[in-house]
């Protein structure tokens, strides 16, 4: 879902921005003066719609930082990882308590939580022709 153009951008977002101006001066897009001009709304933008006036009539190589989708696997992984805890941590306080044997439990699910997130942020770093060679 893409945001709204009236979301406020951080100071990476208004450095993206610079940088991809910068890029088009030095393509010829911009003369010097547009390209401060330009620059100048960057660093005073405060929304997305701000971003995107300062960037108009510029061809854009990628999708605009506004339509691009964020990475949310990691917290479904998350979310899977909190939800097993709290139903064996439920069932361990329902039967009276005793020895805390959720802790294997939360060991074990942290172990593959974490080898998982390993395997997809080191499948997204390697080229496209690796990856077909690390399905294992």
């Amino acid at each position: 879902m893409a945001e709204s153009l009236d979301t406020l951008v951080a100071d990476s977002d208004r450095a993206t921005a610079g940088d991809e101006l910068r890029t088009h001066y030095d393509a010829g897009r911009l003369t010097v003066d547009e390209f401060e001009d330009r620059l100048a709304e960057v660093n005073a933008a405060r929304t997305r719609g701000d971003l995107e006036q300062a960037l108009r009539q510029l061809p854009r190589s990628e999708p605009p930082a506004s339509l691009r989708v964020r990475d949310r696997r990691w917290s479904s992984l998350a979310l899977q990882y909190a939800l097993v805890n709290l139903v064996c941590i439920a069932v361990w306080a329902l039967s009276g308590g005793g020895d805390f044997w959720p802790k294997w439990v939360l060991f074990g699910t942290l172990v593959l939580y974490v080898r998982r997130l390993g395997r997809r942020s080191r499948r997204r770093a390697l080229p496209r022709a690796d990856r077909a060679d690390d399905d294992t």
